[in-house]
């Protein structure tokens, strides 16, 4: 090599970069995993993020499905009261005469409690335990009592039309209005009038209760339902129903209690003591 060639060709070693294994091998393996170890935190997070919206519109759906449910078993129980609101005295033969039959399209209820699985308080929780409406016991008890009072409400129908029928045909339009027990007993087998009667006044009784208790549920229950909502979601997705009665004069008074029997005159019919009938028409919700 020619002297004057020897520096250049030197210089040119010079700027060869020396070979750096992090630089060359580690790096681009370093990059790589960083890139999918970011793509996977994205979606991640994207993911968790879905499936907490979702999450929380399934919630607000379950909330507002239950709360449309109530409303409906509420209305329909208190259409059936309408049919005998304001006719009511404590006589029982007066009560059971004026109660008629009752005809509707109410089909019974059949839920999905397990959807309101995330309301159950934790067993730590002592204080929300003590919270009613958080207890899927009480809400299963509430639609299995509507149930039994619609199944009720036909039985009652089913017994009552022979008789009225038979009423009608003995004493024409004083059928219901003032015939005694003389001449109703004269007219149609006592005993059979007796079982109307009885399921005349527990059809009255459970009704009563259940409407002030369902009311109660609608009361209650989407405050509970808001409290596992977070408010941006209620913003985003819409609002939970919720429920008051008030200026409705017409439903505030169907909602209140119906006269009371008079005890005394229905066990002596029923051949039972004043203590246990009220025993046996005690709903637990009083």
């Amino acid at each position: 090599m020619s002297p004057e060639i020897e520096p250049i060709v030197h210089a040119i070693e010079s700027l060869r970069q020396e070979a750096n294994p992090f630089k060359d091998y580690l790096f681009p393996i370093i990059t790589g995993a960083f890139s999918s170890l970011l793509g996977f935190v994205v979606a991640y997070f994207t993911l968790t993020y879905q499936e907490n919206t979702q999450t929380q519109k399934d919630r607000i759906k379950t909330i507002n499905d239950w709360m449309l449910l109530a409303e409906g078993a509420s209305s329909s129980l208190v259409a059936i009261k309408a049919n005998y609101h304001g006719k009511l005295g404590n006589n029982p033969f007066q009560r059971t005469l004026s109660t008629h039959s009752i005809i509707h399209s109410t089909r019974k209820l059949d839920v999905n409690l397990s959807s309101l699985s995330f309301i159950i308080p934790r067993k730590e929780d002592k204080k929300s335990q003590e919270i009613k409406w958080r207890q899927l016991p009480r809400i299963r008890a509430m639609i299995e009592n509507y149930n039994f009072i619609i199944e009720l409400w036909d039985k009652r129908s089913e017994i009552e039309r022979p008789i009225k029928e038979k009423l009608v045909k003995d004493y024409g339009t004083l059928a219901f209005a003032e015939v005694n027990r003389e001449q109703i007993f004269k007219s149609v087998n006592p005993s059979e009038f007796i079982v109307l009667m009885d399921l005349t006044e527990r059809a009255i009784k459970y009704t009563d209760d259940l409407i002030i208790e369902i009311k109660d549920f609608m009361t209650e229950f989407p405050e509970i339902g808001k409290s596992f909502i977070n408010k941006k979601s209620l913003d985003n997705y819409g609002p939970v129903i919720t429920y008051s009665a008030e200026g409705n004069e017409k439903l505030l008074t169907l909602i209140k209690k119906s006269p009371e029997v008079d005890y005394r005159m229905l066990a002596d019919l029923l051949g039972e003591t004043e203590e246990q009938v009220r025993s046996e028409y005690t709903t637990g919700y009083e």
